[in-house]
Order: C-alpha cells, then structure tokens, then sequence
C-alpha cells in the first residue's frame, strides 16, 4: 500500500493547487525575514569560483550573509532560494537570468541579488585574496545596481619590521569581506545611485587608444559586456577582466550595464560561438536581444600574479565598444601594466596582486570613455581595427 500512496502523494504535488501552497510557503519565507526589522531583502547567490583552485566559498558566503544580517538587511533563506531555483530548474548561478530574477521577485518578494564571485584565494605567505560581487535588481527589466571588488595581499603594507604582515588567510579574507560588506551596505543604504570611481593614477593609461568620438553627457547608455576572449595561461582571466570593466563603468552616471546573466542567456538562445572574437553581425544580434546601445568586447593576453613574495603581477588586454546605431568601433583601447612599474624606491607605489591593478587600469580605461569630447590627439594601433564581418 505505501507504493500506491507515494504515487498518490506526487500526483496531488503536481496540481496547481499544491503548487500554489508551495509558493506561498516561499514567499511567506521572504514575509518572515522582512518582518525581523530587516529594510530590504537580498537572495545571497553561491560564489563563484574563478580561481581555477579549491578555495573556501561557503566561507567567503557565510561571511557575507554574516555581515548583511549585521547590517540590519534581511537575507533571503537557503532553503527558499533553492526551492525557488528547483521550480524553475535554475542550475546556473553565477549570473541571473530575466526570468529568474522575476521569480525571485514575485514568489519570494526579493527585493535585490547579490552575486559574489571569487578571483584569488593563495593560503602561501604571503596570502592574496581577489573578490568580487555584483548587486542585481529583480522585477521585470534586471539591472546591475552595484558592482565593487577587493584585492588584498598579506604584504600589501608591511610596515616597519614588518609588523604590518597579515600571514593569516583567513584574517586577510576577513578584512576583504569587510571591505565589500561595507560598500554593499552603503549602497543598500544610499537611495541615490552608484558611488562614483576615484581617478586612476596616470602610469594606469591605456598604451594605446582609438576613440572616434564622445558620449552625449546627457544620454543614458546601455552596455552589454560579452565574455572577452582569453589568450592568457590564467583560467577565467576573460571573466575577470570583464568584472573589472563593468565595476568601473556601472560607476559612470550615464551608463548602466545589462546583467551579464541575460547576455549568456541570450548567447545561448541565438546559439552564438566566439571562437575569436565577437562579429558584427553576432554583435548586431546581442544589442538587438538586450536592447542595449553599446556592447564591450576584448582579449586578455596576461593575467597573471606573482608566484611568492618576489615578482610582480602583470595585467594585458585590449577592450572594443560598438555602438549599435552606427554600427561602428566607438572606443578600442591596449592597456598593459606591471606591479613594479614606475617603483625606483623602498617599493613605494608597488602594487602586488594582478586585482589591485587591473581594477586601476579598468578604471582609466572607463575614464577616456566616459570623457565629454574627444582628445586632441588619437593614436591608433593594430588593435584598433574594425570587427570582422
């Protein structure tokens, strides 16, 4: 008799009925933790992993949801979250699909997302932590609220005899938690838009750069940023510059960048491949599915940290805007930079992980873009050239 009452059992969960008792369960799960005194409710996503190495993401989560819940902001429960990605079969989890983030919304009354990624996580002295997250909005049209990262190494100032020296990875990865935690507060907290980006030091310009004319300072720009194309020895190095662009760029008042999520969801819809590089027409088609103005592209040819306490990092790639009205190369950029560079004395002005650095050169890459008119004097080079057709 237990076989047939089983049976039983999962006909009736499949009716619209019990369905409906389900997602009533959910949402008055996002009732409760709104009724703690929270002000806003955020589904805390997995970590993503862009290491390449076994690293603590339970901890870098758990750290985070921590930090949150201190803060007074609810956190949306584990077991609601999954229940809500079961039902629509969600496996992917380091973006947020449309429809995803509609549920999300709607069945759980999720109010943000927050999707944090891991870049670095090295326990040998000295240790290096690289972290990044990305706050999301839920409802009909998904959008990158936030976007900030921390790099850190135990090294980064040692101070006299050295008594500045965090040999403890999980003291370091701790104070780079704390370092995100509190700009993700702020901007929970802040009803006005992103904080903007601080200049970037000068020796952080592009080496090379083609800009065939200026944003409308008084137009908002859509940005949809494609995976850029890795020719590096570091796994994961064309997602991570990609970050780096969009932390800078979601800074900028007039530009606002499509959820990455949506873009791979629509990469795989179209079916489209970039074996090297993106085309015209796959980028016609992208704008065209996202309803974006712009789409950023690019190849990162090094990516790399230092392997101990000597060396330093070295960060290359090159990045390429389309406009979709035009249908032409609106800004290409080379950028290539060393840890050392421009260092003579007691390594004053080093910089010591690739994340530190890429995040300048990001930074002065985002700048020129962002400038009212075009500079005096364009030099172009060989990675200045059109898209292929």
């Amino acid at each position: 008799m237990r076989a047939p009452a089983l049976l039983l059992a999962c006909a009736l969960a499949s009716l619209p009925g019990c369905v409906a008792v389900t997602d009533t369960a959910v949402h008055a799960a996002g009732t409760a933790e709104r009724a703690r005194g929270a002000t806003r409710l955020v589904a805390v996503f997995p970590v993503e992993n862009l290491s390449g190495k076994p690293a603590p993401l339970d901890d870098v989560r758990r750290l985070l949801v921590e930090r949150l819940t201190a803060s007074g902001f609810g956190v949306l429960a584990d077991a609601a979250l999954e229940r809500v990605a079961a039902r629509h079969r969600v496996r992917y989890m380091a973006g947020v699909e449309a429809e995803f983030a509609r549920a999300l919304g709607q069945e759980a009354g999720v109010e943000a997302i927050l999707i944090p990624s891991l870049e670095v996580f090295e326990h040998a002295s000295p240790p290096r932590i690289g972290l990044f997250a990305r706050l999301v909005s839920t409802g009909e049209a998904p959008a990158v609220l936030w976007v900030d990262g921390t790099g850190a190494a135990g090294d980064d100032a040692p101070g006299i005899l050295g008594l500045g020296l965090v040999e403890d990875s999980g003291a370091l990865l701790a104070r780079a938690v704390d370092a995100l935690a509190g700009s993700l507060v702020g901007r929970l907290a802040a009803a006005a838009g992103p904080p903007g980006d601080t200049p970037g030091a000068r020796k952080f310009q592009p080496k090379i750069v083609y800009r065939a004319e200026a944003l409308d300072p008084a137009r908002t720009y859509s940005i949809a940023v494609v995976p850029f194309f890795n020719r590096s020895a570091r796994k994961y190095a064309g997602e991570i510059v990609a970050l780096h662009l969009m932390r800078s760029l979601v800074a900028a008042e007039n530009l606002s960048v499509v959820e990455p999520g949506i873009v791979r969801q629509e990469l795989l819809r179209f079916r489209i491949i970039m074996t090297d590089g993106v085309s015209l027409a796959d980028t016609e088609t992208i704008l065209g599915a996202v309803n974006a103005d712009l789409v950023l592209n690019g190849e990162v040819l090094e990516y790399q940290d230092p392997l101990g306490p000597t060396g330093a990092p070295r960060v290359d790639f090159s990045v390429l805007f389309i406009e979709r009205r035009t249908r032409r190369v609106l800004y290409s950029s080379y950028s290539h930079n060393a840890g050392d560079d421009g260092v003579f004395f007691f390594d004053w002005g080093r910089v010591n992980t690739a994340h530190a650095m890429a995040a300048r050169m990001a930074r002065a890459v985002a700048e020129r873009v962002r400038l009212a008119s075009p500079t005096a004097e364009l030099r172009r080079g060989p990675r200045d050239a059109e898209p292929r057709r």
